[in-house]
């Protein structure tokens, strides 16, 4: 009997650490879109339909929008990162002013490299669309709502 009840704790065990590995997953994938969701007001990967871009104009977004994501999100992870370190600094035992002032200026750093490879990825966008794509892509844009991209604006603002 005492068996089975080890065996069960073990099935149990695993089915805990299982749900904790796909919980994990789950927020990291919807948070890995989110700084372009903030941003766009939609997936980036549906901006192409919103602008009509045509099969040739698509391939060329398609190949300057996969580095730029990517690079997007592994910058908004990397302040993400910086920013848990400020809060701890800031609340430890003992606050040190050098270690903050280190977080915020990596913060500050990121941010404005963030901020100039937006505005790069928008100028070489604006290149290959129309003039009407241009005017959406700007509407679709200035229409966010403040507080849906306070963090995008965050972001890119500084």
């Amino acid at each position: 009997m005492k068996r089975y009840w080890v065996y069960l704790l073990l099935a149990l065990s695993l089915l805990v650490n299982a749900g904790v590995l796909a919980g994990a997953w789950l927020q990291a994938s919807s948070a890995e879109g989110a700084t372009e969701v903030a941003f766009f007001g939609m997936g980036h990967e549906r901006v192409p339909d919103y602008l009509k871009l045509d099969p040739m104009q698509r391939e060329r977004w398609h190949a300057m929008e996969q580095d730029f994501v990517t690079s997007l999100n592994e910058a908004g992870r990397a302040i993400q990162t910086h920013r848990e370190h400020l809060v701890r600094a800031i609340f430890s035992a003992q606050p040190d002013a050098a270690v903050i002032e280190r977080e915020r200026t990596a913060i500050f750093t990121l941010q404005e490299a963030q901020q100039r490879s937006v505005i790069a990825q928008l100028l070489k966008e604006r290149e290959m669309l129309s003039p009407e794509q241009r005017t959406a892509l700007a509407e679709l844009l200035l229409k966010q709502d403040p507080q849906s991209t306070s963090g995008a604006q965050r972001l890119h603002a500084r």
